[in-house]
């Protein structure tokens, strides 16, 4: 019996590929397909001789949609060096149907190789399964409320709910620990992972690129792709940030380092679902020793060499920063709004009570700039010390962010920005952390709450609404999103009640409301109340009844 099973996979193997000779490879639309190729050229650094400053890419390929919803579509994708004489191109087809490539190389034994996919679309239910399958994340570009939040590619809206992953490319990281963390974030409600890709890491362990900027570490760059393939795979888009802003990079990297790292980043990852992120920390006069001259080009370079024009941002440095000393700047809205690069504005408002407190004027600065572009905070307080700051500050943040016009929010914790793990601990340093390996900002209730707030908001059509704080009355937390005599969400810090003029409504017309109690992420009391006048409505809980107050949302719609 044993000889016959052998006999069977002997002839099996040798069928495969008779059936695979005439037929395209099958994938989904944005599913990365992948060619390998072998290259004769020789070169003693490819990754240098290759990406010289001004040089279009060595290898090409162009695809060409022939039937189905694809048909007369072109999209041209740049390759690159993946080791030895290896050469690889990647390709995300945006709709389904045929797709024709054929690629253009410099090098004779890599050019004119043509082929074709076959590309099927995904149901509503798959998509919805995974959001990521609907396509890149690019800012909404029609009315009402033009360039106010994200969208995928087919249109449906995006609520930006991200979490810090700054150091996971650390090569002492197992898969098993970001699987971990991809699957409970995935699952709290988060879509965003805002990760280094970074050529100049937080030391040697985290750098993809060696000492002298000139060599790829392409086994730890594949491990890391390897994790974005699979938080694409859980429905999250991965915040791609390619170099840590420090002094004198001028110097100690230089310009053509910088550049070369950025074309090779994009070359390698742009089939993913991925955001492009400038440079972090990044002062947007001199810091680093580069004038803002500098950055702007940089951001050009990435726009000019994406085929997918992608959505590019740049995560600023804060005035309570030295690095922002000299070019005080709380978000990217106040230096360089209007450069064609920038499609979004980002904040980080840095780790005190006192810049949390600023979160509502920050993003109401950002929102008033013309033109509209979406804004987010993508680095609030972290969440340390269980308590410190506490959930209650972390959702304030979240929910005055949102509130004043946010496109969205991000969350930080200390034990997973730091990448605090068994086989990486990382001890105190300079920040308040529990180094016990039994806690975990995965499960603090301060990173549950934000991604309640992404799961309650996606309940709503929350994009349809704009901030209206001028309706809410008679109770100090001033945050109110509105589509006013249809829809109303308030944000209630120390709960209260709230009184909801609903006076050029009908007596007859009827609202429904709902309070959530946001300590314990549930819904609490419910009702209904009409127009006609000034109606108040009060928390389901307040002192003296109940001494400990608490943050509460209230709902109220048309029906």
């Amino acid at each position: 019996m044993k000889s016959h099973k052998i006999f069977a996979l002997i002839i099996l193997q040798s069928l495969i590929p008779l059936f695979l000779k005439g037929a395209d490879p099958e994938i989904k639309t944005w599913e990365v397909f992948e060619i390998t190729l072998k290259s004769t050229a020789q070169a003693q650094n490819p990754y240098v001789e290759f990406l010289k400053t001004g040089d279009q890419p060595f290898l090409t390929a162009t695809f060409t949609g022939t039937d189905g919803r694809s048909q007369g579509k072109i999209i041209k994708v740049p390759g690159f060096w993946e080791g030895e004489n290896t050469w690889k191109i990647r390709f995300t087809p945006p709709i389904d149907g045929t797709w024709k490539y054929e690629t253009v190389s410099q090098d004779r034994k890599m050019n004119r190789k043509k082929g074709s996919i076959t590309v099927s679309g995904w149901t509503e239910e798959e998509k919805n399964i995974n959001p990521a399958r609907r396509g890149f994340m690019v800012v909404n570009g029609s009315d009402p409320r033009k360039g106010r939040y994200f969208t995928y590619t087919d249109g449906t809206p995006v609520l930006w709910i991200a979490d810090t992953w700054w150091d996971w490319t650390n090569s002492r990281i197992r898969f098993g620990s970001f699987k971990k963390l991809a699957d409970t974030r995935a699952e709290q409600g988060y879509n965003i992972g805002q990760l280094f890709f970074a050529g100049n890491g937080w030391g040697r362990e985290s750098s993809l690129l060696d000492p002298s900027f000139r060599e790829p570490k392409l086994e730890q760059i594949r491990k890391i792709e390897e994790m974005i393939r699979y938080a694409n795979s859980k429905g999250i888009t991965v915040w791609i940030h390619a170099w840590w802003s420090r002094e004198n990079i001028d110097k100690s990297i230089g310009d053509e380092n910088i550049t070369r790292w950025w074309r090779y980043v994009v070359h390698r990852l742009h089939a993913f679902n991925v955001i492009w992120v400038l440079a972090g920390e990044y002062n947007m006069n001199n810091y680093g020793g580069f004038p803002l001259s500098f950055w702007n080009r940089v951001g050009d370079i990435i726009k000019d060499e994406d085929p997918y024009d992608r959505i590019t941002g740049a995560h600023p440095t804060p005035p309570m920063w030295s690095g922002g000393a000299e070019a005080p700047q709380w978000s990217t809205a106040e230096a360089v709004h209007n450069q064609k690069w920038l499609d979004y504005n980002q904040s980080q408002t840095g780790h005190a009570r006192w810049c949390n407190e600023l979160i509502p004027e920050i993003i109401s600065r950002a929102y008033r700039m013309a033109p509209a572009k979406p804004a987010v905070v993508t680095e609030p307080w972290y969440e340390f010390i269980e308590g410190n700051p506490t959930a209650m500050d972390i959702r304030f943040a979240a929910w005055s962010s949102v509130m004043s016009g946010a496109a969205g929010h991000t969350y930080g914790g200390g034990h997973t920005w730091r990448v605090h793990l068994p086989e990486r601990p990382t001890g105190i340093g300079s920040w308040p952390m529990d180094t016990s390996l039994s806690v975990n900002t995965l499960i603090y209730p301060g990173a549950v709450s934000v991604g309640f707030m992404g799961k309650y908001l996606r309940k709503l059509e929350w994009w349809k609404l704009e901030p209206h704080p001028e309706l809410v009355l008679e109770n100090p937390s001033p945050f109110c999103l509105a589509d006013p005599g249809n829809e109303y969400l308030f944000y209630l810090r120390y709960g209260g009640s709230i009184k909801v003029d609903l006076s050029s409504q009908k007596p007859s017309d009827e609202f429904e409301y709902r309070w959530t109690d946001l300590v314990n992420s549930l819904d609490s009391r419910s009702g209904k109340i009409k127009g006609g006048s000034v109606v108040e409505i009060k928390c389901p809980e307040d002192y003296p009844g109940v001494v400990n107050f608490k943050d509460w949302v209230l709902h109220l719609k048309k029906m």
